[in-house]
């Protein structure tokens, strides 16, 4: 398992982008990519480390984005952290294992080509995203 991104919700991609390109030079990884399915536009942005280790800015389509309420609740900023995993469903066992909820089911990430993903909340209420690499 290791560290793959780090998501933050933005109330504005353009916005973020620039601040985090004017701030600390970070430079946007492709353009902006529609994810239906999390109701979100993701931005991924370039923090030293190529696309090993990225910053992932959310800002979520609608009031149906999971995001939204943390958005409206929070004004935006820090919302989880990602894992790469060899077996999803052998990482899923193992954080149930350690005291996890998991949230939903296996899903498509579609900023991540597809690979695919589930959200869960650790022992320590950490929200974290693990997708499997394929």
């Amino acid at each position: 398992m290791k560290l793959y991104h780090i998501g933050k919700v933005v109330k504005d991609l353009e916005e973020a982008k620039k601040y985090y390109k004017d701030t600390f030079g970070f430079q946007s990884i492709g353009e902006p990519v529609e994810d239906n399915i999390q109701k979100v536009w993701v931005l991924k942005m370039n923090i030293g480390h190529g696309e090993i280790l990225t910053l992932e800015l959310l800002q979520p389509m609608n009031e149906q984005s999971p995001v939204y309420k943390f958005l409206q609740k929070t004004g935006g900023g820090l919302h989880h952290l990602s894992y790469l995993v060899e077996d999803i469903r052998r990482a899923i066992a193992d954080f149930k294992e350690k005291g996890a909820l998991i949230l939903g089911e296996v899903a498509p990430s579609i900023a991540y080509g597809s690979k695919p993903s589930v959200w869960l909340y650790t022992g320590s209420k950490e929200l974290i995203e693990l997708i499997e690499e394929v």
